[in-house]
């Protein structure tokens, strides 16, 4: 019995760790400065929450993310979306945003990967800015460590 008991306070301990740790990876999270520029990630954010996060940003807001969250907020906001200064699509060169969106907003691009969007950033850079990184979809583990890896030697 007393065995029993201990086996199913650890399987809750364990379950509450993995919720916990699950909970962490969908929010936004602070990486820090990068060449004068706020970072955070975001894995899978909710359209409406990462719109109302990105209206309040309070500087520019360079924005790489996968095509799946800027064709939602394409549908869902497109005023917000337009207000980003850079907007990067790193997972495919062709561009769902409808032209009425694009034509209004200062710097989009879509690039093969997320390495070639990295690349595109170095030269991009501007302090006092942020920079989000949104991601989601069945590569975003290897995505995230490749973009936290890219801030980490470049900080």
């Amino acid at each position: 019995m007393e065995i029993k008991k201990v086996d199913q306070q650890a399987q809750l301990l364990q379950a509450r760790k993995e919720s916990l740790d699950a909970a962490e990876r969908m929010s936004l999270r602070p990486l820090g400065k990068l060449w004068g520029m706020d970072v955070f990630t975001w894995y899978k954010p909710a359209v409406v929450e990462l719109s109302a996060t990105i209206s309040t940003f309070p500087f520019p807001v360079f924005w790489l993310s996968s095509e799946i969250n800027i064709r939602e907020m394409a549908q869902v906001d497109p005023e917000t979306l337009r207000s980003v200064q850079w907007c990067a699509q790193f997972d495919n060169p062709q561009l769902s945003i409808p032209s009425d969106i694009i034509s209004g907003m200062p710097l989009v691009t879509g690039t093969e990967s997320l390495e070639d969007a990295l690349e595109f950033l170095k030269k991009t850079k501007q302090a006092r800015h942020i920079l989000l990184f949104t991601v989601q979809g069945n590569e975003w583990k290897t995505k995230m460590e490749v973009f936290e890896n890219f801030v980490k030697l470049h900080q």
